[in-house]
């Protein structure tokens, strides 16, 4: 995170920048492929925000899946990290932390990862009038992960990526000024959209961690069981009942990209980019698994470096974009222009 970043932001408290600098230096270490692309897209003063938005949620789904703790575990340490974020959203003060060896450390706030993402996170919610609800919906929700590895039926899921995915997306959705309130909206839609078209692509690898996303009743309903399911991910083959499962499923992701088509329209223009790549990439990857015949177990290098290939031109390209809009606002000529308007 750059100086010129944090300025533009309007950080000057010591412990906010390091806090949202400890943002960055996560999601740079966790190795998140949608960090440095994404961020470009947005003005500099918006970029510490959004490593807020990303850091938190990738805290938060680190300790609800850390592969290396037993379920008790990941209950506890998520559990701690909520209590004090919520003593936090609350306008409370945290109790002081204490270094391994049980010393003290008081204020100003330690250094420690988690209370640091936390500080970052309850700034941007605060600054940028997320209402507490919408937070509170998705610490509930994501909980989940913890014990649920299947869904009845489609509005179980839905209403899990609803308080999920779809409040992670009204955060960015906010620092992305909407103008009209229609953006909330379409918004919502590209959430859905991009992750029932991440659950086809994942099918394999949810499974082998014991989740399926993919609704029973539905299941049922293409004569499918989930033992079916799991017995065509393990060999990888594609059976008559399942194609038409995820090809129901594509057009269902499909009609949520569509009426996302307008979101980057109605918010700020210096910020639209960063949806029309989003929904640019859930129409590229819906287009993969249609010219695949609806077969998501090809492996990946025959159905997905075509795909990427595009999805890095469009993101190069909407960079550009951007990146041009911002130095045209800055020109002289816009200034003369800008005056010129004001005076009439």
């Amino acid at each position: 995170m750059s100086r010129r970043e944090i300025d533009a932001a309007g950080l000057r408290d010591p412990h906010l920048v390091r806090a949202y600098t400890t943002c960055d230096t996560f999601l740079r270490r966790h190795d998140s492929a949608s960090h440095p692309v994404a961020r470009v897209l947005l003005p500099p003063g918006r970029r510490p925000y959004w490593d807020a938005i990303l850091a938190f949620a990738t805290h938060v789904g680190d300790l609800i899946g850390d592969p290396d703790r037993s379920t008790a575990e990941r209950l506890t340490r998520y559990e701690t990290f909520e209590r004090e974020f919520l003593l936090l959203l609350d306008g409370e003060d945290l109790p002081p932390a204490r270094r391994p060896g049980g010393v003290a450390t008081g204020r100003p706030p330690p250094p420690f990862l988690g209370r640091q993402l936390a500080y970052a996170f309850e700034h941007f919610v605060r600054t940028w009038n997320i209402p507490p609800v919408s937070v509170r919906r998705y610490l509930t929700t994501v909980r989940n992960d913890l014990h649920v590895t299947e869904y009845p039926r489609y509005a179980d899921l839905a209403g899990y990526v609803e308080g999920v995915c779809g409040q992670g997306t009204r955060w960015g959705n906010a620092l992305l000024e909407p103008w009209h309130e229609q953006a909330d909206h379409h918004a919502l839609s590209a959430s859905f959209g991009l992750q029932l078209t991440d659950y086809l692509w994942d099918l394999r690898e949810d499974l082998a961690d014991g989740r399926l996303y993919l609704p029973l009743e539905e299941l049922r309903s293409f004569g499918l069981s989930r033992t079916d399911v799991e017995r065509a991910a393990r060999d990888r083959r594609m059976t008559p009942g399942l194609r038409e499962l995820v090809e129901f499923q594509t057009r269902r992701a499909r009609g949520y990209i569509a009426d996302a088509a307008d979101w980057w329209r109605l918010v700020h223009p210096s910020c639209r980019e960063l949806p029309r790549q989003y929904v640019r990439l859930g129409r590229i990857a819906l287009e993969r698994i249609e010219r695949s015949g609806h077969d998501v177990f090809l492996p990946v290098r025959r159905t997905r470096f075509a795909g990427a290939a595009a999805s890095c031109a469009g993101f190069a390209a909407g960079y550009l974009r951007s990146t041009t809009r911002r130095l045209a606002a800055r020109s002289p000529v816009a200034r003369v222009y800008r005056a010129r308007s004001a005076r009439r």
